[in-house]
C-alpha cells in the first residue's frame, strides 16, 4: 500500500482531510430550488449543496465604500 508521504503514521492525518458524507433532511421548496440551480448551473446536487455551505461559512468582510 502507498501512504500519503511514504510513512504509515501519517494515513490517520490524510484520511481526516478527505471528503465527508453528510445526510440531511431539507424542506421540499429548498430542494426544489436547489435542482432547478443545479440544473442552471450543469452541476449535480450534491456538489451545488456543498459549495452553498461553503460560501456560507466563510467569514464575512465588511464591504469597502
Amino acid at each position: 500500500m502507498v501512504y500519503a508521504n511514504g510513512k504509515p503514521e501519517n494515513l490517520k492525518a490524510f484520511r481526516s482531510r478527505s471528503p465527508k458524507r453528510l445526510t440531511i433532511t431539507i424542506p421540499y421548496t429548498v430542494f426544489a430550488a436547489l435542482e432547478k440551480r443545479s440544473a442552471e448551473e450543469g452541476r449535480s446536487l450534491s456538489n451545488l449543496a456543498a459549495y452553498l455551505l461553503e460560501q456560507a461559512l466563510q467569514p464575512q468582510t465588511p464591504e469597502n465604500p
